[in-house]
C-alpha cells in the first residue's frame, strides 16, 4: 500500500505537532529550574532538579529520533511562527506544502500530555 504523497498521514502530523511542542516544552523546564534555584538550600531541591534534568534528557533523546524520522519521512518544517493566538507552523511533506495551528489552550494541554507521558517513560 503506497502512501498518497499530497496527503500528510496522522503520523507526519504527529511527528510535526511533537517537533514543534517539545523544544516550547525544553524552553518551559529551563525557566523552571532557573527559578527553583532561589530553594537551593531546601531538602527537595536536588531531588527535584535531577528529575527535571531526567525529563529534559528524555526531550532531547525524543527530538532526535523524531528528526531521524523527519529526514527517512521526507518531512521539513518551513516557518514557525509564535503569536499571541498560538502557533502557525508551515512545513513540507513528500514536497508539498502544509499547514499547521495550534491555539494556546490547545498547546498547554497538549504539552502536559507530553511531560506527564515522559514521567511514565522516566520511572
Amino acid at each position: 500500500m503506497s502512501v498518497n504523497p499530497s496527503i500528510e498521514t496522522e503520523e507526519d502530523i504527529q511527528i510535526i505537532k511533537d517537533y514543534t511542542l517539545l523544544p516550547i516544552l525544553l524552553d518551559m523546564l529551563a525557566r523552571d529550574m532557573d527559578t527553583l534555584k532561589m530553594y537551593q538550600d531546601k531538602i527537595v531541591f536536588r531531588h527535584v532538579i535531577f528529575y527535571l534534568r531526567e525529563v529534559e534528557d528524555s526531550i532531547y533523546s525524543k527530538l532526535q529520533s523524531i528528526k531521524s524520522k523527519m529526514i527517512q519521512q521526507n518531512i521539513k518544517v518551513l516557518s514557525t511562527e509564535m503569536n499571541a493566538q498560538g502557533i502557525q507552523v508551515e512545513y513540507k511533506v513528500r514536497g508539498y506544502v502544509h499547514h499547521f495551528n495550534m491555539l494556546r489552550s490547545l498547546i498547554k494541554a497538549e504539552l502536559m500530555t507530553m511531560l506527564m507521558n515522559l514521567r511514565r517513560q522516566i520511572r
